[in-house]
């Protein structure tokens, strides 16, 4: 005799219980008062799935926030894909300019760049002055070249550039990433706080009270009395509802291999 075995899911991604968790609803509104859910436990439900909701909105909203104060920080720093070295008024037009300058008064003894801080390289005799695209290398050497000019004073080779202004940029990009990075922490505490509601933070169960999956289970398991012998009808409440069939006397053997040849 064969025996029917069933399995009805309960997600663990967070996106998937969240939306298990709005087909529950959506059902036990289209249903009134014929719905077998207790009005508390799909008021509890449609609360933490708004918590759960308000959560994801901030996180995405703190995440352009991050994305777009990375931009402005590359804009500001010259290293944007639309910007050249010759785009007037970055950190990268105003590096290359003091290179250039430093490398015509120094031509012959270039690696007297270094004590401005730049890394000065000689592969075959070819003397290469790369300034880094690297968003914090380029930040520190402009801090390296402004300690130098500050330290020379009046004597500053660099008296001929406008300093201010540089230091000016290089303040507001290192603003600019620690805002970005604000942002970020700011957007896996929102996260986190989502995971938490819908119950799919590390650490978290179905058995957890007071979140999406323990309201979810206490669903499952009402629909599981109500729909006994019909457990497919959970699929209309958003349920995954999976049925395997299987020997009443258990396991099927595993047949032995063929005999070599056979």
């Amino acid at each position: 005799m064969a025996r029917r075995n069933y399995e009805v899911v309960i997600p663990r991604q967070p996106d998937d219980m969240n939306k298990l968790g709005k087909n529950i609803i959506a059902k036990h509104t289209a249903d009134g008062a014929s719905s077998p859910i207790p009005a508390t436990t799909a008021s509890l439900l449609t609360d933490k799935l708004t918590e759960a909701d308000n959560q994801f909105t901030l996180q995405k909203e703190l995440d352009r926030n991050r994305e777009q104060l990375t931009e402005d920080r590359n804009l500001i720093l010259g290293i944007h894909p639309s910007q050249t070295t010759v785009t007037a008024g970055t950190v990268l037009f105003h590096l290359t300019s003091i290179r250039d300058f430093l490398l015509g008064h120094f031509r012959g003894a270039e690696r007297n760049l270094g004590q401005w801080g730049f890394t000065v390289n000689s592969p075959k005799g070819v003397v290469q002055v790369e300034i880094p695209r690297n968003p914090d290398k380029l930040t520190k050497l402009v801090a390296d070249i402004l300690k130098k000019h500050d330290a020379d004073k009046e004597a500053s080779l660099l008296k001929v550039f406008d300093m201010a202004a540089l230091k000016t940029l290089n303040d507001d990009a290192a603003k600019k990433r620690s805002d970005a990075e604000a942002a970020n922490r700011n957007k896996e505490k929102a996260t986190q706080a989502r995971n938490l509601a819908l119950g799919t933070a590390k650490g978290q169960t179905t058995k957890t009270p007071g979140t999406v999956a323990y309201l979810v289970r206490s669903v499952r398991d009402i629909l599981l009395g109500i729909y006994r012998g019909q457990e497919q009808k959970l699929g209309d409440w958003g349920f995954e509802v999976n049925f395997n069939t299987t020997s009443g006397g258990g396991s099927t053997p595993t047949p032995p291999p063929p005999a070599p040849g056979g």
